[in-house]
């Protein structure tokens, strides 16, 4: 079986300047030579026409043809980078990260809510102030407040993501965030407290459509599954910070500032975001769609190429987001939804979509999230310091089980990752039903929390990279914005009906309601195995070019060999 091998000193200083310009040259994806010479047909954006002399063996005598080979991106991409991959900690890429780090901040906000609420849910004078239980109905609409905040942002995500740009988007989302978290900070009744929730869900929504698009179009291609990855995985930062600053008052004050001060807090790192994110660089995606190429081709330079407009990597994905920037004719209305919908493969981008948002929230790992004091207390773990404490080391373990994830990914793929993932948190899950079900028998509480730290390792691991990165990968240029909104929205519709549904199961089934989760997470292994996509090793363009074909989930499994020197290619199935 023949492979296309990278082209030897591709990126060397000894590469002569005609053999690196014939690729650059060559590299063209619009047309493809026919046997008259003339152009024939195009080419999709996802294959690069390659000019076998070009990636020839150089110890073999050869002849320059003119016919050429048929390859695909990411085989170009592949023998690209297997001579010009980056270092991860270069000069360059320090820079690329520095900037990327900004867009992760984004999504510590959703992670800060998630144990802040879980926290002081089980606080005395939070409790008092609001004259709330910390279970029932009450309980659950205020929770779910937050999320019916972001349900109704979704029709602006389109129109700043795309309109505005990432940047810009992110800006205001941040902007709105401060607005809610100072509404919330100083709320002295219920329904203040529940307005600021409705504000401060909203902005987050609208940070959070852009955020995940910024950090996947600005990522390298050598390390995106990381890159990207590392994107959901500061929503474990938020957690940690906001179970320590509650943990904190929670031992030291008896007032109300109990739980004031970690909601204001929840204020900082959206400053740091809204500060910083206007003086760096647009995605060059966006760019492009707006005709900015000369800028898109200059960030793209700066951080993929060290500043070179002509390295391969720069070359190869300018050429092809430019050319699926071409393939659209008509304009990308932000209010047009109908886009993500209006084509069998926009359909089954939309499954993915969706499957990735409700398989995100139903996992059991909402119950963990947001109860979990309530489950450690029903395991006869009473004292609401241990609880706290408990709830505060366990996001410690799933962030670094979350990065190790991220660094995994290109290496395992997403489907493994999300198969490997659920099974694990089958197991624990069925041993925490176990465990809860007997709390009465000594040391039984122990178990619970063992069982509790080592599922959300689990999920972690497998799920928390993914949960924005696969939406993501699997929407086109045209549509990743709309999509993204789209996501958080089927996300906070997962997430109300558990989050509320939760807050009653726990109070009137108590631990009866981890069956339903454990049932539910075979469905989702089944679901996966049967229709998600691979997503690992292709450009973003190839990607869009696999929802193309009649079934996504085996074609996105083939394996392409290129040959070398011939014009055959065979697809293998892996």
């Amino acid at each position: 079986m023949s492979r296309w091998s990278p082209v030897p000193g591709l990126c060397s200083a000894a590469t002569t300047p005609t053999r690196l310009q014939h690729l650059r040259s060559r590299s063209t994806m619009s047309t493809k030579d026919g046997k008259d010479g003339k152009d024939a047909e195009a080419l999709p954006p996802s294959y690069f026409h390659v000019d076998s002399s070009i990636v020839a063996d150089e110890k073999k005598e050869a002849p320059v043809t003119s016919h050429g080979t048929e390859v695909p991106a990411t085989a170009a991409l592949e023998a690209v980078l297997a001579e010009c991959k980056p270092s991860m900690f270069s000069a360059g890429m320090l820079k690329l990260w520095a900037i990327m780090s900004i867009g992760y901040l984004v999504s510590t906000m959703n992670g800060f809510d998630s144990s802040l609420m879980g926290a002081i849910n089980a606080m005395k004078p939070y409790q008092e102030s609001f004259g709330l239980t910390g279970a029932g109905s009450t309980t659950g609409i205020v929770f779910i407040t937050y999320n019916l905040g972001q349900i109704a942002s979704f029709p602006f995500c389109g129109m700043l993501a795309d309109g505005w740009g990432r940047r810009w988007c992110i800006f205001i989302g941040c902007v709105i965030v401060l607005i809610g978290t100072a509404v919330q900070g100083t709320a002295t009744t219920l329904n203040q407290f529940i307005g600021g929730r409705f504000v401060l869900g909203f902005g987050v929504s609208i940070a959070s459509a852009a955020a995940p698009a910024y950090t996947v179009e600005l990522a390298h291609p050598a390390y995106r599954g990381f890159m990207a990855g590392m994107y959901n995985n500061l929503w474990w930062m938020g957690n940690i910070l906001a179970g320590w600053t509650t943990y904190g008052t929670n031992r030291n004050l008896t007032d109300a500032w109990a739980w004031k001060i970690p909601t204001i807090l929840q204020a900082a790192l959206p400053a740091v975001v809204m500060v910083l994110i206007l003086f760096f660089p647009e995605t060059p995606r966006w760019l492009i769609a707006q005709d900015r190429t000369e800028e898109a081709l200059e960030i793209l330079a700066k951080y993929h190429g060290d500043g070179d407009r002509n390295h391969p990597v720069v070359q190869l994905e300018y050429r092809e987001i430019v050319e699926q920037a071409n393939l659209y004719t008509t304009d990308n209305r932000w209010w047009n939804f109908r886009e993500l919908v209006h084509t069998r493969p926009a359909r089954y981008r939309l499954y993915m979509v969706i499957g990735m948002a409700f398989f995100g929230q139903w996992s059991g790992n909402n119950v963990v999230s947001y109860f979990m004091p309530e489950m450690v207390k029903q395991a006869g773990i009473t004292d609401s310091s241990t609880q706290l404490l408990i709830n505060a080391i366990n996001p410690i373990f799933a962030m670094f089980a979350a990065i190790l994830g991220a660094y995994m990914l290109d290496r395992i793929g997403r489907r493994s990752m999300m198969l490997y993932s659920l099974g694990a948190c089958f197991v624990f899950y069925v041993l925490l039903t176990a465990f809860t079900a007997n709390a009465n028998i000594a040391g039984m509480s122990y178990g619970v929390i063992v069982a509790i730290y080592l599922f959300n390792i689990a999920f972690a691991w497998g799920f928390t990279p993914l949960q924005t990165l696969y939406s993501v990968e699997c929407l086109e240029t045209r549509t990743r914005a709309k999509g993204s909104g789209a996501n958080f929205l089927f996300l906070n519709i997962a997430m109300v009906i558990n989050t509320y549904g939760i807050s009653e199961g726990m109070e009137k089934i108590g631990w009866k309601l981890y069956i339903v989760y454990c049932v539910w997470i075979l469905v989702e292994m089944v679901l996966i195995y049967f229709f998600a996509v691979e997503t690992a090793g292709k450009t973003l363009e190839e990607i869009s070019e696999i929802f193309e074909a009649e079934n996504p989930r085996k074609e996105s499994l083939k394996k392409r060999n290129v040959a070398i020197g011939r014009s055959d290619t065979k697809d293998t199935q892996v």
